[in-house]
């Protein structure tokens, strides 16, 4: 039943509007000719009952100015009888002829030897009135004939009333007359109802081509399809509706693309924009909001917004202060937790009002995380290179001074202090041409020349500057570099300063005494892995996370005094992401270090020169 209720008015949902246009005229038309019919029908009854009342009330008139007085033969009942059996069939009536006393003396419907047994009239209704006022009428079945009859008496003889003249017709008469007459209303009713019914449908159909083609403009809108134009020439007021429809049209057209530049502007933002409401629960966010505090911005599009409500207790802090004093708040940094980690935001705060009551806010929220990382690391930069330059200097100048005050000319202290300062300008050379290449590879500044290279012959050549370091030390090298290793793409003087800058540190920290290094290089996917091991004093675990920062020692006084700079792994650091390696440690206090470092094979693994 469910089931069919809905079936049946989805298909009434569905009807054309000119079906239910022609339905509607139909329906009125219909029942406008039936309650025409109907009326028409009880008049037309009426004003022929009328009519034959007044025929039948002119001839009892007649008839009763020639009976203004009683004729002497109606002594005999038989001549009473037959004056009504001539008049009956002369006029096509009952005729009745009733004495005072109610015994009727004549009928144009019963043979004279049955009026004795007739039954007495006097109590007949119009009779009656007949009697009281001189004219009476009556509609019933008469029960002499077996019929409906019409009745209507009058009273004879103006001087001495002497008896009551009662013609009578057969309503069946009438009902035949009167279904003639109905018959031909009938037919032209019908034929005004069909007439009617094809001019309504006609008008429906044509109120509703235009009514048809708006609607079918109206759901291209509403799917997006803005071409559609409705032809307007009239003025009513469908004409009006598609002028309407028409610059609805236009101005979703102009919204829609208005919509795709704001969502691309809004898309295209670097910086987070939240925007919440007055319960703060997020409402819109561009696609930086979203990453950075992973909102479903798609689920919001979906929904018409309702995200989720924001947690962080700054921004609330935020947001509870921007809806009590309805003013903005510009530029103030917090620090929030994310799934990134721990971000520096620097946030800008709008409240919406409107009619002076807070509808939400829009938040604006820049990281500047890198920003202040940087500038944590050009401070600490500055300090440590001034530290680092400092004690040098200060060397030199002390030194200086010494030798100055007299010191020169005492042969043994003098070279002894010009052998310090040379090893003090040594260090501060190398520690001014390990920040100048630094910086040149931060900024890059430099051109990396990539091109086939053979990492067994680098690597050999590299150990050749290292040789009598490593004899005279007595550390023991193992080499293992297989002779069908694939060339790797990349720069050979810089590869060769990673590879001297790792085998340098290994020979200052291996021990004294069983110094080992090991070298060993081997395929790993599409890359080529150099790994650099040695036996020396190691790094802390605590260490290992920052052994590749800039001026970060882990036994500062050792690095000192073998001559380090704390830039060597900065360096390897940013030569190898160059290359689109990667470089790591692995390292166990005084157990030796692991570092590993990797660069991509030459693709077509030819072993030829390649062009820069």
């Amino acid at each position: 039943m469910v089931t069919s209720s809905k079936t049946a008015e989805s298909a009434v949902k569905k009807t054309s509007v000119s079906f239910r246009l022609g339905l509607v005229f139909g329906l009125v038309i219909f029942f406008t000719v039936a309650i025409s019919y109907f009326y028409l029908g009880g008049q037309l009854r009426s004003l022929f009952y009328d009519d034959i009342k007044k025929q039948l009330y002119k001839e009892l008139q007649l008839n009763r100015q020639l009976l203004e007085s009683r004729p002497a033969q109606w002594d005999d009942i038989t001549v009473s009888d037959r004056w009504a059996d001539d008049v009956g069939a002369a006029l096509e009536l009952r005729v009745t002829l009733i004495s005072m006393n109610g015994a009727v003396i004549g009928d144009s419907y019963i043979a004279p030897e049955r009026l004795p047994s007739v039954e007495n009239h006097m109590q007949r209704p119009e009779v009656q009135q007949a009697l009281v006022g001189g004219y009476g009428e009556n509609t019933r079945f008469s029960e002499t004939v077996k019929e409906d009859m019409l009745y209507i008496a009058i009273l004879l003889g103006s001087q001495k009333p002497f008896a009551v003249l009662r013609f009578a017709k057969p309503l069946s008469q009438i009902k035949r007359l009167e279904t003639e007459i109905r018959r031909g209303v009938e037919g032209a009713l019908f034929w005004s109802l069909f007439l009617s019914l094809i001019f309504g449908a006609l008008t429906a159909v044509f109120l509703a081509s235009p009514l048809r083609r708006i609607a079918l403009a109206a759901d291209k809108l509403v799917h997006g399809d803005y071409s559609s134009k409705l032809q307007v020439k009239r003025d009513d007021e469908i004409g009006q509706l598609a002028r309407a429809l028409n610059y609805i049209s236009d101005e979703m057209k102009h919204m829609n693309q208005q919509e795709e530049w704001f969502k691309a502007v809004f898309s295209s933002i670097r910086e987070a924009i939240i925007v919440t409401d007055s319960n703060g629960v997020v409402m819109l966010g561009n696609p930086a909001a979203c990453r950075f505090f992973n909102l479903d911005c798609g689920q919001m599009i979906r929904a018409g917004g309702a995200g989720r409500k924001v947690t962080d207790a700054r921004l609330l802090d935020l947001f509870e202060r921007i809806k009590v004093s309805d003013s903005p708040i510009a530029k103030e940094e917090i620090t929030v937790m994310t799934d990134r980690g721990e971000r520096v935001l620097q946030v800008s705060a709008m409240p919406v009002i409107k009619d002076s009551v807070s509808q939400g806010t829009v938040f604006v929220l820049n990281d500047i995380t890198r920003l202040r990382n940087l500038e944590r690391v050009r401070r600490d930069f500055v300090s440590s290179v001034s530290h680092e330059l400092r004690t040098p200097l200060t060397s030199i100048t002390g030194y200086t001074e010494t030798l100055l005050e007299g010191a020169i000319h005492d042969p043994e202290n003098a070279k002894h202090f010009l052998q310090i300062i040379h090893q003090e300008s040594e260090q501060l050379k190398a520690l001014i041409n390990d920040v100048l290449d630094l910086s040149k590879i931060e900024s890059g500044r430099i051109n990396y020349t990539f091109r086939p290279v053979n990492l067994s012959d680098l690597v050999e050549k590299t150990l050749n500057l290292f040789s009598r370091a490593i004899e005279k030390n007595g550390i023991a090298l193992h080499l293992h570099i297989p002779e069908d290793l694939p060339y790797v793409n990349a720069d050979s003087d810089y590869l060769e300063l990673v590879v001297r800058n790792l085998v340098d540190n290994a020979i200052k920290y291996v021990p004294e005494e069983n110094g080992q290094i090991w070298i060993k290089a081997f395929v790993a996917d599409d890359m080529v892995r150099v790994d650099v091991k040695d036996n020396g004093i190691g790094i802390p675990q605590k260490d290992l996370g920052r052994i590749f920062e800039r001026f970060y020692r882990v036994d500062k006084a050792r690095s000192r005094a073998i001559g380090g700079t704390g830039l060597g792994l900065s360096i390897v650091k940013h030569i190898i992401l160059a290359h689109k390696g990667k470089v790591e440690v692995r390292s166990r206090l005084n157990l030796g270090s692991l570092f590993s470092f990797t660069v991509p094979i030459v693709r077509d693994n030819h072993k030829t020169k390649s062009h820069t």
